[in-house]
């Protein structure tokens, strides 16, 4: 007698079963992933971070301060502030110097390295570089305030021999189309210096007392800001990231990288740029190099016409970046046609006679 050559009914009904069972163990497992992904998607697209410094009428930082002083408008629309915080926090800076300005300026800055290091504790870090037709990173993150010292020994030798002057360069470039949005919209907020016609001037400043001359070709400013900005980038997210550059402002010649990519990659990674300018140039026209891209990014810029402006400004500059208010809120515009678009951000402190320093916007992501 011969065996049925049909199947049996139970064996697929418990194929079928056995293949649902994996797929909703497989469902399950990646379940956390999924719920953490998601989480973390809507976290970097949509909070928004936005240190702030406060200044009385005296220049003088205004401290004790609550989430209900403030108020935040994104292209002109009131936000919600989400999180909030007044305790210091650690810095990692890259500090830059330009030893390709002029001589008279680099002997200026000579006796002040140890004033440089001063300002930062032994929680803050530090990195050196400097420049000229090249970018030189002279030390990695250090807490090491010796060691950044000594890294900037070569800084005196080419300061010795540089001549007082140096030749003529291109003239000042335009500036992206990002920040003639952020600067032009609130153009009389944030800051002290950078435009000509400021009003109110910190005890740093002094009037120009010679015609500035502009720099020889080949001054790699935005290659020396884009690698210590990339350098920041890869910092821990707990620490406050910024900038101080010592430079004349110029910029010239063959360069990398472009004053557009700089922008970008400073208001991306929510890095604040702080500039000590030695050239009274830096600071005429509306849209200077280092003003504005410290005014866009929440820092700040100051004269440095005398050794005694700079030194005043060194210790100016570590204190307003260690002491600031971080607000946080979750934008309640939505990129329309799901395009990237350049949103303005303004912060308003409760008394109208404070100046009120902040990043001036961001790019939101669809």
């Amino acid at each position: 007698m011969r065996e049925s050559s049909q199947p049996d009914p139970g064996i697929h009904v418990k194929r079928h079963v056995q293949r649902n069972i994996a797929i909703l163990i497989t469902t399950l497992a990646l379940l956390p992933f999924l719920h953490a992904q998601k989480y973390q998607v809507r976290t970097t697209v949509d909070l928004v971070v936005v240190p702030t410094s406060v200044r009385d009428d005296k220049g003088k930082l205004v401290g004790g301060l609550t989430q209900n002083d403030f108020t935040i408008l994104e292209d002109g629309i009131p936000q919600t502030i989400s999180n909030f915080s007044a305790d210091p926090q650690p810095l990692s800076a890259a500090i830059i110097v330009d030893t390709g300005m002029g001589g008279i300026s680099m002997r200026r800055l000579v006796p002040l390295f140890i004033s440089i290091t001063a300002g930062f504790s032994e929680f803050d870090e530090m990195a050196s570089f400097r420049y000229d037709h090249f970018v030189f990173q002279l030390s990695d993150f250090t807490n090491d305030h010796e060691r950044i010292e000594k890294s900037f020994e070569i800084v005196k030798t080419i300061a010795a021999r540089q001549p007082p002057t140096v030749p003529s360069g291109t003239p000042a470039p335009t500036a992206p189309k990002i920040l003639q949005l952020l600067l032009g919209v609130f153009n009389s907020g944030g800051g002290y210096g950078g435009a000509a016609d400021s009003t109110m001037r910190p005890p740093t400043e002094t009037l120009p007392t010679v015609r500035s001359r502009k720099v020889e070709p080949s001054r790699v400013l935005y290659d020396a800001l884009y690698d210590a900005g990339k350098a920041l980038e890869a910092r821990p997210a707990d620490r406050r990231k910024i900038i101080f550059i010592v430079s004349d402002g110029q910029v010239s010649g063959t360069n990398a990288h472009t004053y557009e990519e700089i922008t970008n990659l400073l208001l991306r990674d929510n890095i604040e740029l702080y500039a000590v300018t030695t050239d009274g140039a830096a600071f005429e026209g509306r849209f200077g190099v280092l003003g504005s891209l410290a005014r866009a990014t929440g820092g700040d810029e100051y004269r440095g016409l005398t050794t005694g402006a700079m030194e005043n400004a060194f210790n100016r500059i570590t204190e307003q970046a260690r002491n600031q208010y971080v607000l946080g809120y979750h934008s309640s515009n939505e990129p329309a046609n799901g395009l990237p678009i350049v949103r303005t951000i303004e912060v308003k402190a409760r008394d109208p006679r404070w100046k009120v320093t902040h990043r001036r916007g961001y790019t939101q992501l669809p």
